[in-house]
Parts: C-alpha cells; structure tokens; sequence
C-alpha cells in the first residue's frame, strides 16, 4: 500500500477508534451513581480514554509524516484497538438492554440487583484491563514518532495546550532530542550533596541505594567511570545529554527511571572528574529492589510464568526506549536490571541501569573494551575482547537483550558466585566457556553458537515455541539468515527510527501476542 493510501487507512482507524471510544465513555455513563465502586471503574476508563484520545488526534495529525513502516505498524496496532473497543462495547450495551428489558420504567441504577453488579463491574474491569494493556502495545511507536526529523511534528506539539501526561511526557521527549533543548534543565548537583548520605550496595549489581540524614525519601545511584580513552568533555556532554533526557522519563511507560541529577565525583585533589554519579527517584510503591542477577542465582520454581513474561516484557520495553531516546546502551546485562518488590508481586516492575558504556547512536565510539568473560557473555562475538571488531550499533544491544531473555526463559544464571565478593564462574549449562580454546574471536562463535542451540532445544518446553522465536531472533539479529532485521545498511535512515520500528514489530508486538 503506497505511503499516502497508507497514511489515510491510520486516519481512518484512528476515526474508527474515536467512534468506538465515544460509544464506550457514553455507555460508562449511564452506570455512574451506581455505587462508589462503579464510579471508580468510570472514572478509570474516562482517564484512560483522555490520554488515548489526544495521542490518537495528533497521530492523524501528522502521520503523513512517517515512513510507510511506521505507518503500517500504527495502524495494525490500531486496528487491536478497535476490536477490543468493539467487544467491550458489546458487552456493556447487552447489559444495558437486559436492564431497560427487565427493568423498564425503573431508571435508579441503585437499586440494581446484586448478579447485575457484579457483571457491570466484571465488564468495566475488563475494559480498564484492555485498554491498559493496548496502551503498552501502543506507547513504544507512539513516541517514536518524536525523533522523526519533520516540523510538522514540532508545529502540532506546539499547537497542544493540553496537561495530559503523554503529551507532556511527548513533549519533553522530543525536546531532549534537540541540539539546543528550549526547556533548559539544571543537570548537574553539587558535588557534595550526598557527603552525610548513607549508601548500601545492591548485591550483584552496578547500583546502590542512597538515603539522606533526616529524610524518608531515597534514591538510586548508578555510577558512570570515567574512561581514560575518551575525551573528558565528551563524555560530559554524553552524561548531560542522557541524564537530561531520563529527567522527562516516565518510569511506568518506558520502564527507566526518571532522573534528578548528576553529582561529578572529583578525586581527592579535586582537579579530575573519576566517575559521574546518577541519581535516580524510585517510583511510589517500590520497595527492596534487588539485580535479575540475584534473583536468578537464588531462583526457585516458585515465580509465576506471568511474571517472568512480563519481565521480559519490561527489559524489552526499556531497550526500546533507550533507542528512542538516540542512545545506545552497551552493556546490557542481569546486573544492569533492577526489581522492585511492590505490594502484589516479588518481581513487582523493573529498570534497566548500568549506562557505564552509553553513548549516542551518532557519536564517536571506540574500539576498546575487556576480556571480562562474563560480560562478553552478553556481548556479540564482534564486540568482545579488547579490541572489538566493529562499531557498536542497535543491533549489539538486541542481542545482549537475547542472551537475557534466554535466562529469563531458562530461569537460571550463567554466572555463578559462591558469595558477594567471590570470582564469578560459569554455570553448567555454558561449559563451552571452560573450554581451551586459544582463538578468541573462534571461541566467542562457538558460545554464541551454544547459547542460540541452548534456547532451541530448553526453551520451547519451558517458554513456549513464539518465545524460543523471539530470543533466537535476538541472538541471530546480525546474522545474514535473519530477515527480521535485514541488513545493517537497510537499517540505517536518517531519524534512526526504522531499526526501532522493526524492534518493536519483531520483538515488542512478538512478546506481547504471548499468552499463557
């Protein structure tokens, strides 16, 4: 379908949803005074459409603008959309109708019977539960629409006077991404601003928790090394440019935490920046957060399969905004992950961290890097060793995220430790690693090689065959057999916008189509 029949068909989706959302609000309506527990549920869907609303007004706004894979891939999601508004609607207007049918002439909706109740709030908790969960499916293209390099996008944000969160949220994004941000945010902390706080290191992991003297807020910090190699200058500009961008992060969309500054840790005679601390807020209702790593070494049967897709889920949400953001990650691992414990779950929701090696996707990279094998577990074959083979691109992350994945899906570690401080080793499942092999690029194939046959054969029984698909995807993303991602030059365009496209049609949509 040619790019402007293409365009009209989002526009006339998102028409089709507008009329179906209305319907569903209206329908809503008429249960209000219901009793308090009714209201509630209304008021919920009457928020949620609000947010879905001016997303979808300002996608047929400027969805000319987007290049036909974007577009094709909006409107799938869309087209979801309308059928779950379609069958929710079904199910309100058939109570409606038994109403006015039974009960004709009696319009106090107090007065209904008790079985009538519980099926209006059996009804709306299931409109709340699908919109909520389209709203996931939907949020990751939605703001990839603010790194496409068109004014029209910035003309229609500018046109938005609105408070919704999205739109803001939209709007702050699509400002960090600019060479010259309008909204100037102080980054940077005094240096000495968590001198008195008291620091604990979260086990197996590259965070601590920090909590001042007197106070009952606390923090996370995550530490950025300041690398010999690089410009000093540079670097700053990175730590600015990221952290200023995590500053309009919304935790729960994009599964990062938002940002509230930057202290510089000087060394002691205070003329060399070391390392750059960021500090992070922990959202409402998190509480003990702890490593993937730590969960998986100590990890018992006991997790539900819901929770571990919707971690996976939750990992996969944060690598794609980290590319929205115009940033690479680099060093993807179960360290770099960290789970909050909430009041109904263990594996409550989860942050990627660990933005030691970050840069932009532009930027200048250099080939250096570690024999640490066990985060060469998590690298490709052509960016391990010292003197990684090549540039480092989206696709590396991808397949960081796989090896993670296949973790998740195994619910076992690849890294051992006997305690806290020891010397990791590798698990049984990897005996490849104790292999004495002297070629080092040879070698870091044939683990590759293991892990995509270790996913083959352990995961479908565990995981699900779609599941097996998605993190072999992953592991193979550069491989020239896979057609998921293409070639690296046919992901390349100007926005950066077409490898976070696919990621979300090949990855995102994949793990959430599963079902258990």
């Amino acid at each position: 379908m040619p790019g402007v029949e293409l365009a009209l068909a989002v526009i006339a989706t998102a028409d089709l949803c507008c009329k179906y959302g209305k319907i569903l609000v209206e329908q809503c309506a008429t249960f209000r005074g219901a009793a308090n527990e009714i209201d509630e549920r209304v008021l919920c869907v009457d928020i949620l459409w609000k947010r879905t609303i001016m997303q979808l007004d300002f996608l047929r706004r400027v969805c000319a603008t987007l290049d036909e894979e974007h577009q094709d891939i909006q409107n799938r999601i869309l087209q979801v959309l309308v059928s779950k508004l379609q069958a929710a609607n079904f199910q309100l207007d058939r109570i409606i109708r038994k109403k006015n049918g039974k009960d004709a002439g009696n319009t106090n909706l107090v007065e209904l019977k008790r079985f009538k109740y519980v099926l209006i709030k059996e009804c709306l908790d299931h409109a709340i539960k699908d919109l909520e969960e389209w709203q996931k499916k939907f949020d990751p293209s939605w703001f990839l629409i603010m790194k496409v390099a068109s004014p029209v996008i910035d003309q229609e944000l500018d046109k938005d006077k609105t408070e919704v969160a999205s739109m803001s949220t939209a709007k702050g994004l699509r400002d960090s991404l600019k060479d010259e941000p309008q909204i100037k945010t102080s980054i940077f902390l005094p240096n000495d601003g968590l001198i008195s706080a008291s620091r604990r290191r979260i086990p197996f992991s590259t965070a601590h928790t920090i909590e001042k003297t007197n106070s009952i807020k606390w923090f996370i910090l995550d530490s950025i090394p300041c690398d010999p190699e690089v410009n000093p200058s540079i670097l700053t500009k990175y730590v600015r440019d990221m952290a200023r961008k995590l500053s309009h992060a919304d935790p729960f969309t994009f599964s990062l935490l938002n940002c509230r500054g930057v202290i510089k840790v000087l060394d002691s005679a205070k003329k060399r920046v070391t390392s750059f601390d960021f500090v992070f807020r922990v959202p409402e209702g998190m509480e003990n957060p702890r490593s993937l790593r730590n969960i998986l070494i100590s990890a018992d049967g006991s997790v539900s399969l819901s929770d571990r897709f919707k971690l996976a889920q939750q990992l996969a949400t944060s690598v794609s905004y980290v590319h929205t953001y115009g940033f690479v990650h680099k060093g993807i691992r179960p360290e770099t992950l960290l789970i909050f414990q909430t009041q109904k779950s263990l594996l409550g929701a989860s942050f990627l961290l660990g933005f030691e090696k970050f840069r932009l996707v532009d930027g200048r990279t250099i080939r250096c890097g570690d024999c640490i094998w066990e985060k060469d577990l998590y690298r490709h074959p052509h960016r391990q060793g010292l003197n990684p083979e090549e540039d480092y691109i989206m696709q590396h992350d991808i397949y960081s995220l796989g090896v993670c994945l296949l973790e998740i899906g195994l619910w076992e570690s690849f890294v051992l430790y006997h305690d806290d401080d020891g010397d990791p080793s590798p698990s049984t499942v990897l005996s490849i690693l104790n292999d004495a092999e002297n070629d080092k690029i040879n070698k870091a194939y044939l683990v590759k090689h293991a892990l995509v046959d270790l996913a083959k054969q352990r995961l479908p029984s565990r995981m699900g065959d779609k599941y097996t698909d998605i993190v072999v995807a992953c592991l193979t993303c550069l491989d020239e057999s896979n057609t998921d991602f293409g070639h690296i030059n046919e992901m390349e365009d100007a926005d950066g916008v077409l490898i976070g496209v696919r990621f979300i049609e090949k990855i995102l949509l994949q793990l959430d189509r599963i079902s258990i």
